[in-house]
């Protein structure tokens, strides 16, 4: 009997750790579920604030070529700095390489401090590459009333 009765008294002494690790192990797997499932989002090279619309509508797909324009002036292909008299022969390059070319369409992304005439010269490009499928992004924002 006296042995049962250590035995005893040695679980009863451990007994406050044993309800913390299943705990720690809940709260990994949490950790881990909640980094898989969350939505990991490609940031853009440069740090932009797209202009504000009131179109809710959203493309369904993720574009083939992504352009950034920052407010000064610096250009991105895909993440690649570049200069706008280069973007017409990239652009049919990346077109020539597409898969599915009915689906190909290329999105612009432009700070919303950037002018209007400081895009003409690179829609100007992209027109010239025979591309017909572009977006221009923007945020969601109030209209004015």
């Amino acid at each position: 009997m006296n042995i049962n009765q250590k035995f005893i008294a040695q679980r009863d002494s451990q007994a406050g750790d044993d309800g913390v690790i299943p705990l720690i192990n809940v709260v990994f797997l949490m950790l881990i579920f909640f980094m898989v499932a969350g939505q990991i989002q490609k940031s853009d090279p440069i740090k932009i604030t797209p202009p504000n619309s009131i179109n809710e509508q959203r493309a369904a797909t993720e574009p083939n070529v992504l352009i950034v324009l920052g407010t000064n002036g610096e250009l991105y292909l895909n993440d690649d700095l570049t200069k706008v008299e280069d973007v017409q022969s990239r652009l049919s390059v990346l077109f020539d390489q597409a898969s599915d070319k009915d689906e190909f369409w290329v999105q612009v992304k432009a700070d919303g401090d950037v002018s209007i005439e400081a895009l003409r010269p690179l829609f100007s490009e992209i027109k010239a590459s025979g591309l017909t499928k572009v977006s221009v992004a923007t945020q969601l924002g109030k209209g004015t009333e």
